[in-house]
Protein backbone atom coordinates (compact mmCIF):
# COMPACT_ATOMS: atom_id res chain seq x y z
CA UNK A 1 0.00 0.00 0.00
CA UNK A 2 1.69 3.18 -1.24
CA UNK A 3 1.40 6.88 -0.64
CA UNK A 4 -1.34 6.89 1.95
CA UNK A 5 -2.06 10.11 3.74
CA UNK A 6 -3.46 9.97 7.29
CA UNK A 7 -2.58 13.61 8.01
CA UNK A 8 -2.38 15.41 11.32
CA UNK A 9 -5.80 15.40 13.02
CA UNK A 10 -5.97 19.16 13.58
CA UNK A 11 -5.05 19.78 9.96
CA UNK A 12 -7.78 17.40 8.78
CA UNK A 13 -10.30 18.88 11.22
CA UNK A 14 -9.81 22.34 9.76
CA UNK A 15 -10.00 21.09 6.19
CA UNK A 16 -13.26 19.28 6.89
CA UNK A 17 -14.77 22.76 7.23
CA UNK A 18 -13.38 23.64 3.82
CA UNK A 19 -15.60 20.83 2.54
CA UNK A 20 -18.58 22.40 4.31
CA UNK A 21 -17.94 25.68 2.53
CA UNK A 22 -17.54 23.99 -0.87
CA UNK A 23 -20.72 21.96 -0.45
CA UNK A 24 -22.88 24.91 0.51
CA UNK A 25 -21.42 27.20 -2.17
CA UNK A 26 -21.50 24.74 -5.06
CA UNK A 27 -24.54 22.54 -4.31
CA UNK A 28 -27.92 22.61 -2.57
CA UNK A 29 -26.55 20.65 0.36
CA UNK A 30 -28.41 19.10 3.30
CA UNK A 31 -27.64 16.63 6.06
CA UNK A 32 -29.92 14.40 8.14
CA UNK A 33 -29.52 12.00 11.03
CA UNK A 34 -26.51 13.65 12.66
CA UNK A 35 -27.98 12.62 16.03
CA UNK A 36 -27.07 9.05 15.04
CA UNK A 37 -23.36 9.84 15.01
CA UNK A 38 -21.44 8.86 18.16
CA UNK A 39 -19.78 11.82 19.86
CA UNK A 40 -16.36 10.23 19.46
CA UNK A 41 -14.66 7.51 17.43
CA UNK A 42 -13.91 4.84 16.76
CA UNK A 43 -16.81 3.91 14.54
CA UNK A 44 -17.28 2.97 10.89
CA UNK A 45 -19.19 4.99 8.32
CA UNK A 46 -20.67 2.70 5.66
CA UNK A 47 -21.90 4.81 2.71
CA UNK A 48 -23.28 3.82 -0.66
CA UNK A 49 -20.94 4.88 -3.46
CA UNK A 50 -22.12 7.02 -6.39
CA UNK A 51 -19.21 9.18 -7.48
CA UNK A 52 -15.48 9.59 -6.88
CA UNK A 53 -16.13 12.82 -4.95
CA UNK A 54 -18.42 11.20 -2.34
CA UNK A 55 -15.86 11.70 0.45
CA UNK A 56 -16.21 15.49 0.23
CA UNK A 57 -19.90 15.80 1.25
CA UNK A 58 -19.47 12.97 3.78
CA UNK A 59 -16.60 14.81 5.46
CA UNK A 60 -18.59 18.04 5.41
CA UNK A 61 -21.46 16.28 7.18
CA UNK A 62 -19.29 14.73 9.91
CA UNK A 63 -16.99 17.74 10.41
CA UNK A 64 -14.35 15.63 12.10
CA UNK A 65 -11.20 13.88 10.82
CA UNK A 66 -12.03 10.69 8.90
CA UNK A 67 -9.86 7.90 7.55
CA UNK A 68 -11.20 6.95 4.10
CA UNK A 69 -10.45 3.63 2.47
CA UNK A 70 -10.04 4.18 -1.24
CA UNK A 71 -9.07 1.95 -4.16
CA UNK A 72 -5.48 2.27 -5.38
CA UNK A 73 -6.63 3.31 -8.84
CA UNK A 74 -8.15 6.46 -7.28
CA UNK A 75 -4.73 8.06 -7.02
CA UNK A 76 -4.73 8.42 -10.82
CA UNK A 77 -7.76 10.72 -10.68
CA UNK A 78 -7.21 14.50 -10.88
CA UNK A 79 -9.47 15.16 -7.86
CA UNK A 80 -7.46 12.75 -5.73
CA UNK A 81 -4.14 14.33 -6.66
CA UNK A 82 -5.52 17.78 -5.91
CA UNK A 83 -7.60 17.02 -2.82
CA UNK A 84 -7.18 13.56 -1.31
CA UNK A 85 -3.65 13.83 0.10
CA UNK A 86 -4.41 17.30 1.45
CA UNK A 87 -7.63 16.57 3.18
CA UNK A 88 -8.47 13.49 5.24
CA UNK A 89 -6.71 10.30 6.10
CA UNK A 90 -6.65 8.28 2.88
CA UNK A 91 -5.60 4.63 2.91
CA UNK A 92 -5.24 3.12 -0.54
CA UNK A 93 -6.53 -0.44 -0.90
CA UNK A 94 -6.10 -3.08 -3.59
CA UNK A 95 -9.67 -4.03 -4.57
CA UNK A 96 -8.72 -7.55 -5.62
CA UNK A 97 -6.46 -8.57 -2.74
CA UNK A 98 -6.36 -6.68 0.56
CA UNK A 99 -2.85 -6.97 1.97
CA UNK A 100 -2.00 -7.74 5.60
CA UNK A 101 -0.21 -4.38 5.80
CA UNK A 102 -3.45 -2.64 4.80
CA UNK A 103 -5.42 -4.43 7.52
CA UNK A 104 -2.78 -3.43 10.08
CA UNK A 105 -2.97 0.23 9.04
CA UNK A 106 -6.76 0.24 9.34
CA UNK A 107 -6.45 -1.36 12.77
CA UNK A 108 -3.97 1.34 13.79
CA UNK A 109 -6.47 4.04 12.89
CA UNK A 110 -9.22 2.32 14.89
CA UNK A 111 -6.92 1.97 17.89
CA UNK A 112 -6.30 5.73 17.61
CA UNK A 113 -10.09 6.16 17.92
CA UNK A 114 -10.39 7.41 14.34
CA UNK A 115 -13.62 7.50 12.36
CA UNK A 116 -13.12 5.09 9.47
CA UNK A 117 -15.13 5.29 6.25
CA UNK A 118 -15.46 2.11 4.19
CA UNK A 119 -17.68 1.96 1.10
CA UNK A 120 -19.20 -1.54 1.39
CA UNK A 121 -20.00 -1.75 -2.34
CA UNK A 122 -16.33 -1.19 -3.15
CA UNK A 123 -17.05 0.47 -6.51
CA UNK A 124 -19.15 3.13 -8.24
CA UNK A 125 -19.65 0.95 -11.31
CA UNK A 126 -23.17 -0.24 -12.10
CA UNK A 127 -26.61 1.13 -11.33
CA UNK A 128 -28.35 1.35 -7.98
CA UNK A 129 -27.24 -0.16 -4.69
CA UNK A 130 -24.80 -2.99 -5.30
CA UNK A 131 -23.95 -6.04 -3.23
CA UNK A 132 -22.05 -5.22 -0.05
CA UNK A 133 -18.64 -6.70 0.71
CA UNK A 134 -17.69 -7.90 4.19
CA UNK A 135 -14.94 -5.42 5.05
CA UNK A 136 -17.20 -3.15 7.11
CA UNK A 137 -18.54 -6.08 9.14
CA UNK A 138 -15.07 -7.58 9.61
CA UNK A 139 -13.56 -4.49 11.23
CA UNK A 140 -16.69 -3.64 13.23
CA UNK A 141 -16.93 -7.13 14.74
CA UNK A 142 -13.20 -7.46 15.34
CA UNK A 143 -13.17 -4.20 17.32
CA UNK A 144 -16.78 -4.23 18.61
CA UNK A 145 -17.44 -0.74 17.24
CA UNK A 146 -20.69 0.56 15.70
CA UNK A 147 -21.46 0.87 12.01
CA UNK A 148 -23.25 4.01 10.81
CA UNK A 149 -25.04 3.34 7.50
CA UNK A 150 -24.67 6.53 5.47
CA UNK A 151 -26.90 7.40 2.51
CA UNK A 152 -25.31 9.57 -0.18
CA UNK A 153 -27.63 11.16 -2.74
CA UNK A 154 -27.14 13.61 -5.61
CA UNK A 155 -23.40 13.32 -6.27
CA UNK A 156 -23.55 11.39 -9.56
CA UNK A 157 -21.74 13.45 -12.20
CA UNK A 158 -21.64 16.39 -9.83
CA UNK A 159 -18.38 17.86 -11.16
CA UNK A 160 -19.78 18.32 -14.67
CA UNK A 161 -22.95 19.86 -13.24
CA UNK A 162 -20.90 22.33 -11.20
CA UNK A 163 -18.89 23.22 -14.31
CA UNK A 164 -22.20 23.98 -16.01
CA UNK A 165 -23.15 26.23 -13.07
CA UNK A 166 -25.89 23.89 -11.92
CA UNK A 167 -26.36 23.66 -8.14
CA UNK A 168 -27.53 20.08 -7.72
CA UNK A 169 -29.27 18.78 -4.59
CA UNK A 170 -26.79 16.77 -2.52
CA UNK A 171 -27.93 15.03 0.64
CA UNK A 172 -26.20 12.93 3.30
CA UNK A 173 -28.27 10.94 5.80
CA UNK A 174 -26.86 8.98 8.74
CA UNK A 175 -28.89 5.93 9.75
CA UNK A 176 -29.35 4.25 13.11
CA UNK A 177 -26.12 2.72 14.46
CA UNK A 178 -25.67 -1.02 14.02
CA UNK A 179 -24.07 -2.35 17.19
CA UNK A 180 -22.05 -5.53 16.94
CA UNK A 181 -20.13 -7.89 19.17
CA UNK A 182 -17.53 -10.59 18.74
CA UNK A 183 -19.12 -13.75 17.41
CA UNK A 184 -21.61 -11.95 15.17
CA UNK A 185 -21.66 -13.22 11.60
CA UNK A 186 -20.07 -11.01 8.94
CA UNK A 187 -22.69 -11.99 6.38
CA UNK A 188 -25.59 -11.05 8.67
CA UNK A 189 -24.04 -7.71 9.67
CA UNK A 190 -23.34 -6.93 6.00
CA UNK A 191 -26.97 -7.74 5.15
CA UNK A 192 -28.24 -5.46 7.92
CA UNK A 193 -25.96 -2.64 6.78
CA UNK A 194 -27.09 -2.84 3.15
CA UNK A 195 -30.76 -3.14 4.15
CA UNK A 196 -30.43 0.01 6.23
CA UNK A 197 -28.94 1.85 3.25
CA UNK A 198 -31.70 0.55 1.00
CA UNK A 199 -34.35 1.91 3.38
CA UNK A 200 -32.77 5.37 3.44
CA UNK A 201 -32.12 5.81 -0.26
CA UNK A 202 -34.76 7.33 -2.48
CA UNK A 203 -36.66 5.24 -5.02
CA UNK A 204 -35.01 6.95 -8.00
CA UNK A 205 -31.58 5.89 -6.73
CA UNK A 206 -32.56 2.24 -6.23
Amino acid sequence: MRRSHPRNKLFRYILSYVSVLLCFLLTRYSVGGTNNLPKEGPYILAPNHIDDVDPVPIAAAVRKPITFLMAQDQEKLPWYKAWGPWSYGVLLVNRESVQISTIKKIQQQIIKKEIVCIFPEGTIKGRGLKKGKRGVAYFAIKNEIPIIPTAVMGTKGIIEKIKNLKREKVKIVFGNPIFVKKGDGEEEITRRTMNSLREMLTADYL
